[in-house]
């Protein structure tokens, strides 16, 4: 039976809550006409300026020194191949309202990195945005990009209304009470045929497949079957795309064409110079770097028109440089896409075997635990901590186990025992590198925890220090979330923090999202935007779809069409390098036998593990002890 796309036209609120709406929507004439009615902003003073709330707003402009102004988007998800030929939108009713103070201007945008400055930049200057005429300039915008619903293959339109203008230099707001959104499309000739033959692609080196075998093997004969075919690297055909990397990405559109993939795994470590498996690299430049690698090249298949998604368009090499090749990135995948960085067999075989292990007997115990400070000092915010109780909102029914730095609890003897407390996911949200993680004490921007140890020399949480290596929780592995640099960082020279939580034989995660390049955040409304807004939305994704992949990928579309009418250069960075390393068919609930299982480690050191709890000043000398019996 092959999957033929069906011709639909759906509305979707991203957000929920814009108010009343009417209006029609004729396939026949293949047009959609819509009227939304918005709510009566509410003005309030915060200081030196006037804060704007819309009730139907699912996001603000967040642009450095800009006044912050609500936004509404609107969703329809229309048959894959659709031509858009027109989009016209018509604000009625517009009330004209004189404020006594600027509009608060949108906070800054800083690095979770740590390794750069990132105080809060304080001046007592008034924004006064004497270069402005009216913000935002546009009422309205849109935006088309392929990408899948549901396992199928469908164009979104993401309409941006902006129903509030500001007018700094005359210090009036002006807001419409309806828009009617009027849209001429034009479907497919002849909708698409995907074959459904497999469900799952996995590519690797040759040197993996036999270890490999086994976990296509276990796909293959789950009841129901994961459809599940590998191919080798030297069995993808050359010479079809410019290089290696887009031979691999032709090869990857073809086997959703002409197979019906719809997941799709890359195996193999991409260290610089070393790669196993080849690496794009996407040029989003900042201060700190100049690119970062990006598995998303691999997965954004389609443009908005159904074509091939080449991400170069000034033909440079520079792949998905901004701003030149943005119009050349559609961004929302088009597979469910993840990759293990194995160096090597015996990583091959340890990740196979926790992937196959989970699937039998974990047992989902309503427990998280979450490390969190304060990420940018200078406001009233603690950031971390901040997100990880917007995390716990999306957790109903859920226990955290918290190490935070406003109450001194963030300690590597605590974060090591949380691990061991059969977590089923863990929340980092702070700084991070590719081999480390790291937070501050609230308004310490000199100091780094959780602090040095004498078994581990350095603050922060790192590999380098055996931190991940006390981690012994055989049996249980979390899902983790790195909200911070770097973590996932494939490329770098040594592997990163995020694959040796997930590659750690006998403990470590099942799966670790987190950036592969610097990631960003917003003092003061950490989970607004950014990483932090990606931190919570991944949560809140895994708990609604289970399936790894599904969750990776819905988390990149929600970010782009929740942001699309105000996008820039970190908007882009943070869905370009938001990378997974899973299986991403792995679903997020009880095995087929959950059980929980004794901590498989010496007598010994569950013994020190006890005594650290119940003794923390006696952590350096256990630290002393446990080196030499370890």
């Amino acid at each position: 039976m092959n999957k033929i796309l069906p011709f639909f036209v759906v509305g979707i609120l991203v957000l929920g809550g814009l108010g009343a709406v009417s209006g029609t929507k004729s396939n026949d004439e293949n047009i959609i006409s819509e009227k939304i009615n918005f709510s009566t902003p509410n003005f309030s003073e915060t200081g030196d300026y006037i804060s704007i709330e819309l009730s139907e707003a699912t996001n603000s402009y967040i642009s450095e020194d800009k006044p912050m102004v609500p936004a509404v988007t609107k969703v329809y998800t229309l048959p894959f191949g659709t031509k858009i030929d027109n989009v016209k939108v018509t604000f009625a009713d517009s009330i004209v309202k004189g404020i006594s103070k600027p509009v608060e201007p949108a906070p800054e945008t800083l690095p979770v990195s740590i390794n750069t400055v990132h105080n809060i930049k304080k001046t007592n200057e008034l924004m006064t945005y004497e270069d402005i005429e009216i913000y935002p300039e546009q009422r309205y915008s849109y935006r088309v990009a392929a990408g899948l619903d549901n396992e199928q293959h469908v164009t979104f339109l993401v309409v941006s209304l902006n129903p509030i203008q500001y007018k700094p230099k005359e210090n009036k707001v002006y807001y419409a009470k309806s828009a009617t959104i009027n849209v001429k499309y034009t479907p497919p000739a002849n909708p698409v045929n995907f074959a459904e033959e497999y469900d799952y692609l996995i590519i690797a080196p040759a040197q993996f497949e036999t270890a490999l075998q086994t976990l296509v093997d276990h796909k293959n004969n789950l009841d129901p079957p994961v459809r599940t075919i590998m191919v080798t690297l030297d069995e993808i055909p050359s010479g079809v795309g410019i290089d290696e990397q887009e031979d691999i990405k032709y090869f990857i559109k073809d086997a959703v064409e002409t197979m019906g993939i719809t997941y799709v795994l890359l195996v193999g470590a991409g260290i610089k110079d070393k790669e196993i498996f080849p690496v794009r690299y996407a040029w989003i430049s900042d201060d700190i770097e100049d690119n970062f690698p990006s598995d998303l090249y691999y997965a954004d298949i389609y443009n908005d028109t159904g074509g091939f998604s080449n991400w170069d368009r000034d033909g440079d090499e520079r792949y998905c440089e901004y701003p030149y090749d943005i119009p050349n990135v559609d961004v929302i995948p088009d597979v469910y896409l993840a990759r293990l960085p194995c160096n090597n067999v015996q990583e091959v075989n340890t990740i196979v075997g926790k992937i196959i292990e989970y699937k039998a007997h974990n047992k989902m115990t309503k427990r998280i635990l979450q490390a969190g400070g304060d990420t940018f000092t200078g406001n009233s915010q603690i950031e971390g901590e901040y997100a990880n109780e917007k995390v716990m909102e999306k957790l109903p029914g859920y226990t955290a186990l918290r190490c935070w730095a406003s109450d001194g609890s963030l300690t590597k003897p605590k974060l090591a025992s949380g691990w061991k407390k059969s977590v089923d996911f863990v929340d980092w949200s702070g700084h991070g590198s590719p081999i480390s993680w790291a937070t501050h004490p609230p308004n310490d921007e000199h100091t780094w925890i959780p602090p040095e140890t004498l078994i581990s020399q350095y603050a922060g949480w790192s590999y380098y220090d055996f931190d991940a290596y006390m981690i012994n929780n055989d049996y249980k592995y979390p899902v983790v979330f790195y909200n911070s640099c770097s973590n996932n960082k494939f490329s770098y020279k040594d592997p990163c923090l995020g694959w040796v939580t997930l590659s750690r034989k006998g403990g470590g995660g099942i799966a670790t999202f987190a950036a592969s390049g610097i990631g960003y955040g917003v003092p003061g409304n950490e989970v607004s935007r950014r990483m932090g807004w990606m931190e919570v939305r991944c949560f809140e994704e895994i708990m609604s779809t289970k399936i790894l992949g599904q969750s990776w990928h819905n988390n990149i579309e929600d970010y782009y069409t929740t942001f699309a009418g105000s996008f820039d250069r970190y908007d882009y960075k943070t869905m370009v390098e938001y990378a997974m390393f899973a299986d991403p068919t792995l679903v997020v609930e009880d095995g087929d036998d959950p059980r929980s299982k004794p901590v498989n480690k010496p007598v010994y050191t569950g013994i020190l593990d006890i005594l650290m709890e119940l003794f923390p000043r006696l952590e350096k000398l256990l630290d002393i002890i446990l080196a030499r019996l370890i």
